[in-house]
């Protein structure tokens, strides 16, 4: 008996502490962001460094996400623009925006990051986990993007705080 009570309190504790989070932490995210063409990379060795132009403005407050982007890398279109007001809790929410994708999923992981997961029709097509360095300055996003074509990559894409 002490045996099984002793396992049950060492597995609750450990499944509520590996998702212990600080209500600050989050908030460290908001800001705007401008992509690092030189520091980022895709799997197929085909990022446009030096055209990509990327800036997203986040908002955290708490478990609340208000995103907001504008994508002005193809010259001569107009520029794309995504956004999507969430709920960090694992929900799907409306994203407008993009033709490829139309719904996010947004939770909170342990050691300061964030999952962005953006889909259609149900169908996963980026995944991203988002992380903050050089003393919050700097976010990172790694992840694994379907192409329109049906084709993944893998990316890691850095951007500086303004």
């Amino acid at each position: 008996m002490k045996k099984s009570l002793l396992l049950a309190t060492a597995l609750f504790l450990v499944c509520n502490t590996s998702f212990a989070r600080s209500d600050d932490v989050p908030s460290s995210f908001s800001g705007t962001w401008v992509n690092d063409n030189i520091r980022s990379t895709w799997s197929d060795g085909h990022y446009p460094t030096g055209k990509m132009k990327l800036e997203m403005t986040v908002n955290i407050i708490g478990d609340h996400i208000v995103y907001h982007s504008v994508n002005s890398t193809l010259k001569g279109k107009p520029p794309m623009v995504i956004d999507f007001d969430a709920t960090m809790d694992g929900k799907l929410y409306a994203l407008s925006g993009s033709g490829r994708y139309d719904t996010v999923r947004v939770r909170r992981l342990e050691n300061n990051r964030i999952e962005i997961l953006e889909m259609k029709n149900d169908d996963l097509i980026v995944g991203a986990i988002w992380t903050l360095e050089d003393g919050d300055k700097t976010l990172m996003r790694w992840g694994i993007g379907k192409s329109p074509e049906g084709k993944s990559k893998a990316y890691q894409e850095f951007f500086t705080r303004q």
